[in-house]
């Protein structure tokens, strides 16, 4: 064992050798690594430190902070059960029915990711609330739907599709031809899906309920809206920093939150992404898949025309909403909360600026992180792939304060300004990059590189001239996928914008925070309508080209 460590220690070191022939090579690894550290090892560092150890007493001191723990935890748990139940429910359908609808269903999958994170609780309200148009209007009832059913419920139909992005992947590589096989040999239905179907689907269903829980736990928008009094780490950390300006506690808060995010991103990390079930080698042709009992079917169906039914209820009643004049009080149409969003086109301008400017500079930093950890051998290839998805593991709202703290001073004074707004959601969406890219380089063979190297090309050149033209379909999507991600986010710069930088997401939280409902709601179908606007652009491009976005 001794002698193993010993020769990978020594292959190492002799790959880092190698780099002093590749200067090019040698610097571009030297910025990124030194860029990553200070952009974000090192304001989580600091936040997490801001707080001496004594400090952390104040948790079991505090009985709603106490209470706040559980709360987020509890949520989290409740919460990925039912996103995971409703996307392999959606995932099921999709891939092994014979339904119509499955277009739509897709659509009704994408809608909640392009949207911001607070559009169903701020329709919940509107249907639901003390004036809502259910509730009020046609029932008669006045009823209380903040607290833990209503968020559970909210944060269900927003973060199910994360899941079932997971899941619909895994569920449609699934060979067809092992579940025939076994009918064949007299199973029943039931059992196929248990000990064949189940059993290779359960990486994706795993992997989707890590990610449901990672964004469930991570949730600050829709506790704020939907909440009320129920205690919860984002919106606690929250209230301390706008309410109390105690930067102190509230990095306690956000630490506590880190934790159970950290440990989430690993075991994703180290034990879903290692586990592999191949269940096809060589060619062969995949078969329709059998037909479950008629009731199966059409339960699946009707469960998922239920949820879209709800879905295109939320973004109905939120699009009439932007057109009246007082939503639950006077509900003649008006253009007038338009009239008030074009007054307010600089937050709109300054949401598309930030994240066309963050998802470029992202997209081709995972590009060139992507490259190097699978084409080069340089020795650390292995920490340079956990540094660029390091960002996924760390919460938005924690990275935003994170920048509050670190970079509100000398050396680099950043508060302010825009660059702080760019770089956040710049290195905030570097893993999602790094993964469109990853699966693009993973197709390219090395004979191809090979063949401009032994020409006398170096890598900047086999880059630039080979590598590079072959990625441009994983650069599109990296970028496109990013630049969904920061127009309609919220938590990361929640902290960190001025108002010079406010953007569309958080005027529509200071529009419904004074009530402003109307208006709120316009802004939000301007963003929706930009982001489709962009992601269908991008659809038409890639589909030419026999390529697709992964969302």
């Amino acid at each position: 064992m001794e002698l193993i460590l010993l020769s990978k220690s020594s292959e190492r070191i002799n790959e880092m050798k190698r780099l002093k022939n590749e200067p090019l090579l040698l610097i571009a690894i030297i910025l990124i690594v030194a860029f990553t550290i200070y952009f974000v090892i090192s304001p989580v560092f600091q936040l997490v430190t801001i707080a001496s150890p004594s400090d952390y007493s104040i948790l079991v001191e505090t009985p709603r902070w106490v209470r706040a723990l559980g709360n987020s935890l509890l949520m989290m748990v409740l919460s990925t059960v039912s996103c995971t139940a409703v996307a392999f429910a959606f995932a099921y359908t999709m891939t092994r029915l014979d339904v119509p609808l499955k277009k739509f269903f897709r659509f009704i999958t994408m809608l909640p990711i392009v949207s911001p994170p607070f559009i169903v609780a701020l329709s919940y309200i509107l249907l639901f609330g003390v004036q809502g148009i259910i509730t009020k209007q046609l029932l008669g009832l006045q009823v209380d739907i903040y607290g833990r059913l209503g968020l559970w419920i909210v944060q269900t139909i927003t973060f199910f599709p994360y899941a079932f992005s997971v899941i619909y992947g895994v569920m449609g590589k699934v060979s067809t031809n092992l579940e025939y096989a076994a009918y064949n040999m007299g199973a029943s239905r039931w059992r196929v899906f248990k000990d064949v179907l189940w059993p290779l689907c359960r990486p994706g269903v795993a992997g989707g309920a890590l990610m449901a829980a990672i964004q469930v736990l991570t949730d600050f928008a829709n506790p704020m809206m939907i909440g009320g009094d129920l205690a919860l780490l984002p919106t606690e950390a929250y209230m301390q920093v706008v309410g109390w300006y105690d930067m102190k506690t509230a990095a306690i808060l956000a630490t506590l939150l880190l934790v159970p995010s950290l440990a989430i991103f690993f075991i994703q990390r180290f034990w879903v992404g290692r586990r592999s079930y191949v269940t096809v080698t060589g060619k062969e042709i995949s078969l329709k898949p059998y037909e479950p009992h008629k009731l199966v079917k059409w339960g699946m169906f009707a469960f998922c025309c239920f949820i879209s039914l709800f879905v295109v209820t939320v973004y109905g009643t939120l699009l009439y909403g932007s057109f009246t004049k007082a939503i639950g009080y006077d509900w003649s149409l008006t253009f007038s909360n338009y009239s008030y969003v074009w007054g307010k086109w600089q937050q709109i301008w300054n949401s598309i600026k930030f994240s066309t400017i963050s998802a470029l500079f992202a997209a081709l930093l995972g590009m060139i992180l992507a490259y190097i950890v699978q084409k080069k051998s340089v020795g650390i290839n292995g920490f340079l792939d956990f540094l660029a998805v390091l960002p996924s593991a760390i919460p938005g709202m924690f990275l935003g304060l994170s920048y509050v703290i670190a970079f509100n001073s000398p050396p680099l004074k950043l508060t302010n300004t825009s660059a702080i707004m760019v770089l956040a959601l710049l290195f905030w969406n570097l893993p999602t990059c790094y993964s469109a890219s990853n699966a693009g380089i993973q197709q390219i063979g090395n004979s191809v590189e090979d063949a401009a190297l032994n020409l006398g090309a170096n890598s900047f050149r086999s880059f630039k001239d080979v590598i590079l033209p072959l990625l441009k379909i994983p650069f599109l999507s990296g970028f496109v996928l990013s630049f969904l991600r920061s127009v309609t986010c919220l938590s990361v710069i929640i902290f960190i914008y001025s108002p010079s930088t406010a953007t569309g997401t958080t005027s529509i939280l200071g529009l419904v925070s004074y009530g402003q409902w109307g208006a709120a709601a316009a802004c939000t179908v301007v963003l929706i309508a930009i982001a489709f606007t962009v992601l269908y652009v991008a659809e038409y491009f890639l589909n030419k080209r026999g390529a697709s976005l992964n969302i």
